[in-house]
Order: C-alpha cells, then sequence, then structure tokens
C-alpha cells in the first residue's frame, strides 16, 4: 500500500486517478467483505446466510476485478500517451498520430465506464449486506458505500474527459448517454444504502 501510495505522488502520469478510483472501489468492496464475514457465523446470522453469502462472493468478485482495472487504466493511459508522441512531420505523420490517438481515447474511456459499471454493482449488493449484516460493523458498510460513490463520481469525470476529446462525435454521446444513465443507477443504489443503513440505526 506505502508503495502505491508513494507512485501516485511521484509526479509521474501514472497510476493516477483513474488507477486511483478504482482502488478506491475496491477498498469499499472489501469493506462489504468484511462486514459479510463478520456476520457469517454469528448466533441469529444463519437465517441470513442463504441471502448473505451470494453478496459476499459478489463483492469478492468485484473487488478482484476493480483491481484488474486499476491496472487496465494504468495501461490505457500509457497506449495514450505512446500515441501523443508519435512523429508529426507530414501530413501522413500526422494522420497516423490522430487515429492512434483516437482509438487509444476508447480504451481510455472504457476502462472508467466499467470502473463506474462495477461500482453500480457493488452497491448494489451492499444494500443487501447493509440490510443482513453485524449492526457491530454497519459503520464499515456505510463507509464502503461513501467509497463506492466517490470512486463512481470519480470514474465518471474520466470517462466523460476522454469523451469529449473523441473525433466521432456519435461515439462519443454513446459513452456520456452510458456514463449519464449509470450514474442515476449508481447514485440511486447508493442511496438505498445509505436509507436501509438508517432504519437500523446506523
Amino acid at each position: 500500500m506505502a508503495a502505491y501510495v508513494a507512485a501516485v505522488a511521484a509526479g509521474r502520469p501514472t497510476p493516477g486517478g483513474g488507477s486511483v478510483v478504482a482502488v478506491v472501489a475496491a477498498l469499499g468492496a472489501a469493506l462489504a467483505e468484511m462486514v459479510g464475514n463478520l456476520t457469517l457465523g454469528r448466533s441469529g446470522a444463519s437465517e441470513a446466510e442463504g441471502e448473505l453469502r451470494p453478496a459476499l462472493e459478489r463483492a469478492a468478485a468485484l473487488r478482484t476485478r476493480l483491481l484488474a482495472l486499476a491496472a487496465a487504466d494504468e495501461t490505457a493511459y500509457g497506449r495514450y500517451a505512446t500515441a501523443s508522441v508519435l512523429p508529426r512531420v507530414t501530413e501522413a505523420d500526422k494522420t497516423r498520430r490522430r487515429a492512434a490517438m483516437q482509438e487509444a481515447l476508447v480504451g481510455a474511456a472504457e476502462v472508467p465506464l466499467a470502473v463506474v459499471e462495477a461500482c453500480v454493482e457493488m452497491a448494489d449488493g451492499l444494500e443487501r449486506i447493509a440490510r443482513l449484516g453485524n449492526k457491530q460493523v454497519l459503520a464499515d458498510a456505510a463507509i464502503g458505500a461513501h467509497l463506492g460513490r466517490a470512486a463512481l463520481r470519480g470514474a465518471l469525470l474520466n470517462v466523460r474527459g476522454n469523451a469529449r476529446l473523441m473525433a466521432d462525435a456519435g461515439l462519443a454521446a454513446t459513452f456520456l448517454h452510458r456514463a449519464d444513465e449509470a450514474e442515476v443507477r449508481g447514485e440511486a443504489a447508493v442511496e438505498r444504502v445509505f436509507q436501509t443503513l438508517a432504519g437500523r440505526g446506523a
């Protein structure tokens, strides 16, 4: 963890914000797992196990996926950076450079969009964990929801920023529409988590 944080601080482009938001979301998923693991096996939790265990497995899968997306974001940025320094002496050079940059932008938008979708899925599962989880650790579920929301919003910034650099207006509009739609679902899912926690006194 210390090495990763130092790498973020080092003044290089990667790991940057896109990687960080994926890691933040992974930590939110890890907190969801923690709450679930501290609930399973406790007295009175057996009736909830049928619902809780799938949510716990889902959170574990999301944690793994989000960490992979953190690395993928660094790779996507690297492709864009490589394209941006291609030769631009002749008109043919400039055309190749523009095409390579536009192609790289697609990947640079797809990765944060995948983070957004993972955040939505995490919040959906976290609502179940918040409803069934050990009351002693519901504050951790709330922190997981806050981390998920922060990651959702951060990843949306990257999707929208990269989409607006796309020369293909139709493709940009598709990314922006998908981002808007996911934002609505994600914010609603996080609100459901907080409402559930509030109903349990957290």
